[in-house]
This record gives structure tokens, sequence and C-alpha cells, in this order.
């Protein structure tokens, strides 16, 4: 899924006539595929949330209102659901939609891409993470099916997907750590009150338990105290 290897597909396509003579010396595909792949050290709850609500990917893929500031985005369906849908028509990105068609909260998501209509078939790719020493990694990959003489620039769209998927990997590497660094922050405060709060309870128990061994020791002497005295008291009755 890269929307500006299609714009240059479209572009390659039809301002190149010569291309159609050299078309026998070119190998030719019917399809293509990308998958590129980056370790991230973040909880799969921090990365299912930037990848499953497609509101978020204005914020670490390169399609986004930067590269085309008159793009116009539309969002529908739940945030993380299947059916979870975005779609754009832009001066530089074209007309595209994508749609989640599987959500998995702790392995990533899989879409249908379309980037051509009317009736256009519909790419599929996914954004996958699994563990591994220390983190996650995460593997975004996408295959389409060529056409005519576009069957001659699978390799171009494989090496420009590539490089976008590159960087929007880094990206997003970037954003979710920042916060599993904030999560992580977060939790050894917590976890820190929580020790403090014990260690006060602890206290105060042990403080109230030397109260009551006191009160104790208090009440035992009393009660010695008391016995002496009855003790000296019949003793003096008997010399009278």
């Amino acid at each position: 899924m890269n929307l500006r290897a299609f714009s240059l597909l479209a572009g390659l396509a039809f301002a190149a006539p010569a291309l159609f003579s050299a078309a026998p010396a070119i190998a030719a595909s019917k399809s293509w595929h990308v998958d590129r792949s980056v370790q991230v050290k973040a909880r799969p709850e921090i990365l299912i949330a930037q990848v499953a609500d497609l509101h978020n990917w204005n914020n670490w893929t390169v399609w986004n209102s930067e590269y085309d500031p008159e793009c116009v985005w539309t969002y529908s369906g739940e945030p993380g659901q299947v059916g979870h849908t975005m779609e754009w028509d832009g001066k530089e990105m074209g007309w595209g939609k994508l749609t989640l068609t599987e959500v998995n909260p702790t392995g990533g998501v899989k879409y249908d891409i379309w980037l051509m209509k009317p009736g256009s078939d519909a790419n599929k790719g996914s954004i996958t993470f699994s563990p591994t020493n220390g983190g996650m990694q995460v593997t975004w990959s996408d295959d389409g099916q060529l056409k005519g003489i576009s069957k001659l620039f699978a390799k171009k769209i494989e090496t420009v997907v590539g490089a976008d998927f590159e960087a929007n990997l880094n990206k997003l590497k970037v954003i979710t750590e920042a916060q599993e660094a904030v999560k992580a922050s977060e939790e050894a405060a917590a976890a820190a009150a929580k020790a403090a709060e014990e260690a006060a309870a602890a206290a105060k128990a042990a403080e109230e338990a030397a109260a009551a061994a006191k009160a104790a020791e208090e009440a035992a002497a009393a009660a010695k105290a008391a016995e002496e005295a009855a003790a000296a008291a019949a003793k003096g009755k008997k010399k009278r």
C-alpha cells in the first residue's frame, strides 16, 4: 500500500508509449509483494492503539496532511473494530480507501485497500506484531495484482512501497516507544506509591503492636502490683 507509488505507476503507464516496444525485454510480473519489519520496545496494547485507530495513521505514516495539505480525510466505523475505514481524496494522494478486515489486540490488523476507482480490486495488507526478546517485532506487508503495462513496474512499486514502509515503521517505533516509556514511568511511580503506602501501613501496624505490647506489659505490672498488695494486706491481717 503506497499511495505515492500508484500515482507514479499511473504516470509511467500513460506517459511513456515507448515502454510498449521495450516490454519484451523487461521482466513483467502479475503481482507485487512488500514486507518490512522493525523491532519495537512497546507492549501490544500501545501498538494496537496506533495501528487499529486509523485516525492515528496521520501521525506516523508518510501519507499525511503534511504531504498533501489539500487532502480530505473521511473516517467511519468504530476505531479498533473490523469495518473501521478511512477514505482520502487529495491532489497528491489521489483517491483511496482502507478498511480493517481483522483486528487482533495482541497481534495486529489486516486490511483491504482500494487505490483506483471505480470498481477496482482491493489489495491486501497487514501490520502484525509478535513477541521478541525485549519487545515486539512489527511487520508490515502488502500484496497487489497488476494488469496490462503496469506489470512492468512491479519492482519499482516494491522499491517505493518498501521505502515508505520503512519510514512509517521507524516513526511508529519512535511514537510507541515514547508512549511505552511514559507508561513504564507511570507504573513505576504507582508501584513506588503502593510500596510507600504498604510500608506506612506496616509501620503503623508495628506501632500499634508496640503500643499493645506496652499496654499488656503495663497491665501485667498492674496485676502483679495488685497481687502483691493483696498478699501484703492478707499478711497484715494475720499479724493482728
